[in-house]
Order: structure tokens, then sequence, then C-alpha cells
């Protein structure tokens, strides 16, 4: 039962190795016997090194769309208990500070985007933020986020922010923010 889990990790891994050694190699240098790997034999210790590469890049990759790595300065919970709401409901904070919306449950979002629904509004100036990817022209505001991931959003503008749960905004998920 434990060399299945390894063989199943390591290969998935190994795969990952492949095709970040592509780009890779010109920098880490790390051409150790692993140029080809398709054979069994020393595929362990080229995959020891590679396994350390690819989680790195993965771990580099989600880090900014997930969480930012600044540390907050206010919490707030997205549906807590399986509930449809943010806790609290009104936050305080000072003009440049970070707030962290922790998703205690999956199938929620977080939307300052005016564009998103009837109750957003946000400062004169100030800028939209969201838990998924505003950037572009075709912004799909039904993403959801899953239980356990954090989105983090540094408020530079004074002025009250109402924001919402775009799927659960007319049952009342709403929320405000006021920086001062």
């Amino acid at each position: 039962m434990v060399s299945k889990e390894p063989k199943e990790v390591l290969s998935r891994r190994k795969f990952a190795a492949a095709l970040g050694g592509v780009a890779v190699t010109g920098l880490a240098g790390c051409s150790g016997g692993g140029g080809g790997g398709d054979g069994g034999d020393g595929g362990d210790d080229p995959t020891e090194t590679a396994t350390d590469e690819p989680t790195a890049t993965e771990t580099a990759t989600e880090e900014p769309t997930a969480m930012e790595t600044s540390e907050a300065d206010a919490s707030i919970a997205v549906g807590p208990g399986g509930s449809l709401q943010f806790e609290p409901a009104t936050t305080a904070v000072s003009q440049g500070d970070t707030v962290e919306f922790v998703f205690e449950s999956g199938g929620h979002n977080v939307a300052g985007h005016p564009d998103a629904a009837s109750d957003v509004s946000i400062p004169d100036g100030a800028e939209p933020f969201a838990s998924y990817d505003i950037s572009g022209d075709d912004i799909n505001h039904v993403s959801l986020n899953e239980a356990g991931t954090t989105y983090q959003h540094t408020f530079e503008t004074t002025g009250e922010y109402t924001y919402v749960c775009v799927p659960h905004a007319a049952s009342g998920m709403v929320g405000t923010i006021t920086v001062r």
C-alpha cells in the first residue's frame, strides 16, 4: 500500500518535472542524468531533485492568485458554518490596510466590482476587487472559491465599500468595509 502512493505522486511530479525541466534546464543546470528519464534505473535521484523544483513552481503560481504574502490587518470569514453571510458583516480599516477573506465554506466568492451586482458600490477612484479574475472584458462574476482558500485585498482609497457574494447577494450575503 505504501509503495503505490509514492509511485502515483512521483509519476505526476516526474511529468511536471519534465515540463518544468525544459524551462529550467538553462538556469538550474540540473542535467545530472535526468535528460531522458525513460527507465527506472537511477530514476530515484533525478525524481527527488525534480520533486522539489515543480513543487516550488506550483506553489509560486498558486500563491499570487489564492493568497498574497502580506500579513492581513483584518480578516473576514466567508460563509462560516455553511451560512450565507460574511462575518463580520461590517468592518472598518485604515487606508492602506489589507483585508483577508477566509473561505470557511465553498461555493462563494467576494465581489467588490460594480458590474458584479447592483448592491456593489465602491468609492470614486477606488480599484474594483474580487476573489476571481477581473482582468479583461469577459469577466465571470460567478466564479466560485473552494473552502479553505483565502483572498486578500489592500484598500488604498478611503470611503465605504459594499461587496457581495454574487450568487448569494439576493439572499443577503452582502458586506461593508469602511476605509478611514
